[in-house]
């Protein structure tokens, strides 16, 4: 079903676990030896939403802090430990947190192995961990942590990215062409979408220098009214009839071309086993998805979609969202959502109700509620997942007594997740107690085998992490997050329309 080979996301976080190394010509100098290369700041997190950076470093009173809006967590009363596990996740090595840079031979790490960083509060009784298999480390990554060499400056945290400067562009201009159909037109940015019906000069604020022109066919009225007058409603499904995509700039006129090539769109029946609450088409145009046109999803809609089989730098992806019912257990729901490319022949012969149906992709895995912790396992999926290649979350949070932990595990998907263990026995005990289990979070992302995993695992962690939440129940967040900005959130939320997969997520409560 799936064939794409995936585009490069270019971030700087290149989530690997394969290490680097230089080649001399001569090869005289040994290469040098693969290390991990950890760094944690202390953050806080902006609440002007203007800002294009949302993490910054701050000092207090001498103290270094991790702030999140309305949460703060002082330096001096927490400690910092990182684990280094086996594959069964038993600990096998230890690092206190003394500084704000780690680095340590990746040789070091088990294969199948772990990494968890671990935050101890210890007046609160709270801990906090989040562990990564080999597969899922980068070779650098920087965490959110309260540490004491942080200058005492504010100082935003950017991890290699910024976000572009919006700029105003003036009286740029679409046109359709002689005897289109177009009843519209709109200007897309990877970020914004507009449409009018004038067809007139506009001033537009865009982050980026290129742009979609698209000429719009009529959209069904709504009641059989005949004006169909609601033109700034973007989000209601209509034909797109003409585009050309060209470099935004001052006084810029572009003619649309016409699109000949078309296909009916025909939704999947909505079940009570499948449920359709969102479809469209995106484009893949020099490495960056454009949206291409919203697709009804309700099983007694349809749509004349067209398209351009003749652009070799054009690639079309159907994505769609909603929720699915277990395969073999029909009260479990589970939220879903799926991108995948389309071939010509899919196209040219009408996306039908086979496009979608989940049973063509996965079996879904029944939702334990909750999820069982035995014998240091948390069970998540029913044995029909097992084997199939993807990457999972799993958050939880086990309470015993004072003693609260929240633990978020990125793994390759398997039925039976290990739980990476602490150093310490008290906190097992918390972990693997009878009836402790209090909260759980589970996403697993399906993907093709042409698919760049740690691309795909970047989307997912990308879509975990905020800086500024400040609700540690809330375990679709993760608590000690890998640092990605809000110009990367957004790259990544981008991509991940144009990327092979299937993912699922459930939670409790």
């Amino acid at each position: 079903m799936f064939n794409k080979q995936l585009l490069a996301i270019l971030i700087p976080l290149t989530l690997s676990g394969c290490g680097g190394g230089s080649d001399d010509s001569g090869g005289s100098q040994p290469k040098p030896t693969p290390k991990y290369t950890f760094e944690f700041a202390a953050l806080y997190a902006k609440s002007d939403a203007s800002s294009s950076c949302a993490v910054y470093g701050e000092k207090q009173g001498g103290k270094q802090i991790l702030a999140t809006k309305d949460r703060i967590i002082s330096g001096s009363e927490t400690t910092g430990t990182i684990l280094i596990q086996d594959e069964q996740g038993g600990v096998i090595d230890t690092y206190d947190i003394g500084s704000n840079k780690l680095t340590i031979n990746q040789s070091i790490v088990p294969e199948e192995g772990y990494v968890t960083f671990a935050l101890a509060q210890e007046r609160e009784g709270n801990i906090s961990a989040v562990s990564y298999q080999k597969n899922a480390l980068s070779q650098s990554v920087l965490f959110g942590y309260p540490v004491g060499s942080i200058s005492s400056s504010d100082r935003c945290i950017t991890a290699g990215a910024t976000k572009p400067a919006e700029r105003e562009y003036t009286n740029v201009r679409v046109d359709v062409a002689n005897g289109s159909d177009a009843y519209s037109v709109g200007i897309t940015t990877p970020d914004k979408r507009t449409l009018s019906s004038n067809r007139g000069a506009k001033t537009i604020s865009r982050a980026f220098s290129r742009a979609l022109g698209a000429g719009y066919a009529e959209k069904a009225a709504a009641g059989g009214d005949p004006t169909n007058t609601d033109i700034t409603d973007i989000n209601t499904p209509r034909e797109i009839t003409d585009y050309k995509f060209f470099n935004l700039a001052n006084d810029t006129t572009v003619e649309l071309a016409p699109l000949s090539e078309t296909g009916d769109w025909t939704p999947p029946a909505n079940t009570s086993e499948y449920n359709l609450t969102a479809a469209a088409l995106y484009v893949d145009y020099q490495q960056t998805p454009y949206i291409w046109q919203n697709l009804p999803y309700g099983a007694i809609e349809n749509i004349g979609y067209r398209y351009d089989a003749d652009n070799d730098n054009l690639s079309y992806y159907l994505t769609a969202e909603g929720k699915v019912k277990a395969t073999n257990t029909s009260s479990d729901e589970w939220d879903l959502s799926a991108a995948r490319q389309l071939s010509v022949s899919d196209l040219d012969g009408g996306l039908t109700n086979d496009s979608l149906d989940p049973n063509n992709d996965i079996d879904v895995p029944a939702k334990r509620s909750p999820v069982e912790i035995n014998n240091d396992v948390l069970t998540a999926y029913e044995n029909g997942a097992d084997g199939q290649a993807g990457i999972q979350r799993i958050a939880y949070q086990a309470t015993q007594g004072l003693t609260t932990v929240t633990h978020v595990i990125y793994a390759e998907a398997n039925a039976q997740q290990t739980i990476p263990m602490f150093d310490d026995n008290g906190i097992n005990a918390v972990i693997s107690g009878a009836d402790t289990l209090s909260n759980y979070d589970i996403s697993v992302m399906y993907t093709s085998d042409n698919t760049d995993q740690r691309q795909a695992l970047a989307a997912l962690m990308a879509e975990h992490t905020d800086p500024g939440q400040s609700d540690i129940t809330d375990l679709s967040l993760d608590n000690l997050p890998v640092l990605f900005t809000t110009y990367e959130r957004e790259q990544l939320a981008r991509q991940k329309k144009i990327i092979d997969h299937y993912q699922i997520s459930t939670s409790n409560p």
